[in-house]
């Protein structure tokens, strides 16, 4: 992996970002189909007691990073609880469009991501437009579109997770390889409390791709990403900085 820039932790971005929360799910039986790519899936579900509580579609577009700007997508779907009582937070799946975000993500934080190509525009009536597919496809796995609600969405106001304290912390279970030279394998957990900040509006998600059922459109396929739909509620964050901080690594929890 020699023409693939290496970018050890801490990192700081900035970009703006998209939430969607997801209706919580009850156990890990429940996890929809998607929730993982298939050969991490059972790293992903090990370890800990899946808890549920609130999930997220987290869409990022950074301007700024360690290795140059890039699109995120990005599925958590609640957090798991330890032995020792604490509680934190997993990304299960999630698409980036740049090789080196692939690797250092899994090598620093053990983030298991893969390679896809994002489209993200936004027209005259101030929507935006999400579509991700994979690599070598032309229909795309993810597409969403983020529309303004009138008076609501031009009101901002200030946030940051800090305030939380660690209510966001991440644990990230150790990754098997995947096919390509960046899905690299890690050996360790990996705990970490990113913090994030910037200016938040209220915006209306709305799903974009045909579920295949009388239940109308959802966000994902159901096989590259969940076939879910998200609350129509969508949380805009303006000037964001993200700080993505040294993990610390665990032999086991």
């Amino acid at each position: 992996m020699s023409d693939i820039q290496l970018a050890p932790a801490p990192w700081k971005l900035k970009g703006r970002s998209w939430v969607f929360p997801v209706s919580g799910l009850k156990d890990n039986t429940s996890f929809p189909a998607g929730w993982a790519t298939e050969y991490q899936a059972e790293a992903l579900s090990s370890g800990g007691e899946f808890i549920g509580g609130l999930g997220t579609v987290q869409v990022v577009s950074y301007s700024e990073s360690p290795v140059g700007p890039y699109d995120e997508l990005i599925y958590v779907p609640g957090r798991w609880k330890y032995a020792n009582g604490t509680k934190a937070f997993r990304v299960t799946q999630i698409y980036v469009s740049s090789k080196e975000s692939t690797l250092n993500g899994r090598r620093n934080w053990n983030i298991p991501k893969h390679v896809a190509k994002f489209s993200i525009t936004t027209d005259a009536s101030q929507t935006t437009n999400i579509a991700v597919t994979h690599p070598n496809a032309s229909a795309p796995f993810f597409k969403a579109s983020v529309r303004r609600i009138p008076v609501l969405s031009s009101l901002s106001a200030p946030a940051s997770t800090t305030l939380l304290g660690s209510y966001f912390s991440l644990m990230q279970p150790p990754l098997p390889a995947g096919p390509n030279p960046e899905d690299v394998a890690t050996d360790k957990w990996a705990s970490l409390t990113p913090t994030l900040r910037g200016s938040t509006s209220i915006h209306r998600v709305v799903p974009e791709l045909e579920s295949g059922t009388n239940a109308g459109k959802v966000v994902g396929d159901g096989q590259g990403f969940p076939a879910i739909v998200p609350w129509s509620t969508a949380f805009m964050m303006d000037h964001l900085v993200v700080d993505f901080g040294v993990p610390t690594f665990h032999g086991s929890i």
